[in-house]
């Protein structure tokens, strides 16, 4: 078998800022802000166009302050012509917003805009979360974290690691997004090869993509790639050859290792649809259908090489092949796949880059066509919306296939944690054990979770991570919480759910307009967690509808 390029972490410019160099430009910006409030006492004044402006000013404009004056009414400055002076009718009052963004352009200062909406007192802030989160029984971790300094507005037990159910979900998303980069596509190819002496093998690998379709492409994330436009691609593609005789298909899933449902979760997971066997392939996140339902197969990859296999045959047979598809879709055996591995791809735009379209096939033999996937951070936004623990679990494979780690729930917990660390979240007492946070093993921080989303909301490449969670009262898992509340449209979270566990994860911007990010987890809760899920989703209500001053 062809190896495959092993595949390698991406290098990319503009990277996310580290808290200290983050703080560092607070500090910077903040040495501008009161030169924005004293401009807010200032005019703007038109420049005709005649006159042009001076070197640096904002085109069509200058400064000019209304509280002190040289210059005589009706008269001129030296060297400026006396039309270029404005009636008092012209002359427009600047508000803090605008004076800022002036003051921005003018003296090229960063955005002092949000420096001017002012931020929640934690006293205040204390007081009304304390008695929102409050809960029966179990307890509350929470972590309020200001979204332009990064500083902690409310902590009650922030630092302490307790287990944060699927908000794990944004570690891996974070994770996923700097190790892959927001625009990796996953590859599933069609690979031809001799098969006896008048046989050819069509040998399906499994490239990553746990979210192809059964049909032709999609244009929606889930089933972008579809088995049916991969088929027909590959049916042209023998046609082209000049195929004919006994055609069989073979499924090469070799890309991961380890087992394929955590030991550490419940036994119940697997059986009640929650998860199926981690494989990387899968139809619509391991079920037979685009649906959010529990209903998953039992062998998504070899599922999903069936498809191709009855897909391949129809084709086949429209075009009017002289072949006859071998009735059984078999693995390729077990010693073949081991000698060569097949590494899930990042199909960039570049055609030299790892896994690529340009990328020989793992298999000996001749690319016959492949299909890709809708690009990561699409995926990312559809398994944060829906909580998909079947896309959670290959996603973080693949990342550690990418960072050189194995393909396995070890690896993928193991990069997940360096990644974060790397990004300079602080990782004291975090410990993962998969990443879909369907374990009760998983330990992490309300201040880890907050951590992981400042980085994620100042970095372009890593901001799927938060703009694709869940909206309440309109999209995800929130569609139907928070309703008719401030929460509602504003409040944007990762829910979580086990048998005792109950946590919201996300962003909010209050009444004056500030971001915060927020993380509340309620842990030992008994039986339902009505209770506590209506404690999480009251402090972000309070959040949402927060002046705090």
């Amino acid at each position: 078998m062809t190896e495959r390029p092993a595949l390698r972490r991406p290098a990319r410019a503009g990277r996310p800022i580290s808290l200290t160099a983050r703080a560092e430009r607070v500090a910077r910006v903040a040495m501008g802000a009161a030169a924005a409030t004293l401009l807010a006492g200032c005019t703007v004044i038109p420049v005709p166009a005649s006159s042009g402006t001076a070197s640096g000013a904002v085109a069509g404009t200058s400064i000019s302050s209304t509280t002190t004056s040289t210059t005589p009414a009706g008269s001129s400055p030296p060297g400026q012509p006396s039309s270029a002076a404005p009636s008092p009718s012209t002359a427009e009052p600047l508000t803090a917003a605008s004076a800022a963004a002036t003051l921005t352009e003018f003296l090229d200062f960063p955005d002092l805009t949000p420096l001017l909406i002012p931020r929640p007192d934690p006293e205040v802030l204390e007081s009304l979360l304390d008695e929102a989160l409050t809960v029966q029984d179990g307890s509350v971790s929470a972590a309020v974290r200001d979204g332009l300094t990064g500083e902690l507005l409310y902590d009650q037990g922030a630092d302490t690691a307790v287990v944060p159910a699927s908000a794990v979900k944004v570690l891996t998303a974070v994770a996923a997004l700097e190790v892959l980069g927001p625009d990796h596509r996953y590859t599933t190819v069609a690979v031809g090869m001799p098969a006896g002496p008048e046989g050819t093998a069509v040998v399906l690998e499994a490239g990553g993509d746990v979210m192809l379709g059964t049909g032709a492409n999609a244009d929606e994330a889930n089933g972008r790639a579809g088995l049916g436009t991969l088929a027909l691609r590959t049916a042209e593609a023998l046609q082209a050859q000049g195929t004919t005789g006994t055609v069989s298909v073979q499924l090469d899933d070799s890309g991961y290792e380890g087992p394929t449902a955590s030991p550490d979760w419940s036994s119940d997971i697997v059986s009640s649809g929650n998860a199926s066997a981690v494989q990387p392939m899968a139809t619509y996140g391991g079920r037979a259908v685009p649906s959010r339902d529990t209903d998953r197969l039992h062998d998504p990859a070899l599922y999903a090489a069936e498809v191709f296999r009855d897909q391949l045959a129809a084709h086949a047979q429209t075009l009017g092949l002289d072949i006859t598809l071998a009735a059984e879709t078999s693995r390729v055996p077990v010693e073949s796949a081991a000698a060569e591995p097949t590494s899930t791809g990042s199909a960039s735009a570049e055609p030299t880059s790892p896994g690529s379209e340009s990328s020989a096939p793992a298999s000996p033999g001749t690319e016959l066509a492949s299909v890709q996937s809708a690009p990561l951070a699409e995926q990312m936004a559809y398994m944060l919306q829906t909580s998909d623990n079947q896309v959670a679990e290959a996603t973080g494979r693949n990342l550690a296939l990418a960072a050189g780690a194995p393909g396995s729930f070890a690896g993928a917990a193991q990069t997940i944690e360096e990644t974060l660390a790397e990004l300079e979240v602080d990782t004291t007492g975090l410990a993962l054990v998969d990443a879909s946070g369907l374990s009760g093993e998983n330990l992490v921080s309300a201040a880890q979770l907050t951590a992981a989303l400042q980085v994620a909301t100042t970095a372009p490449e890593l901001e799927a991570a938060a703009t694709g969670l869940p909206v309440a009262g309109e999209q995800g898992t929130l569609e139907q919480r928070m309703v008719g509340t401030d929460a509602a449209g504003n409040v944007q979270a990762k829910t979580g759910t086990l048998s005792s566990v109950a946590s919201l994860t996300g962003t909010v911007q209050t009444e004056d307009g500030r971001t915060l990010l927020f993380s509340f987890v309620a842990n030992d809760q008994p039986g339902v967690l009505t209770n506590a899920r209506f404690a999480v989703d009251r402090g972000a209500v309070v959040l949402a509808g927060c002046g705090c001053r």
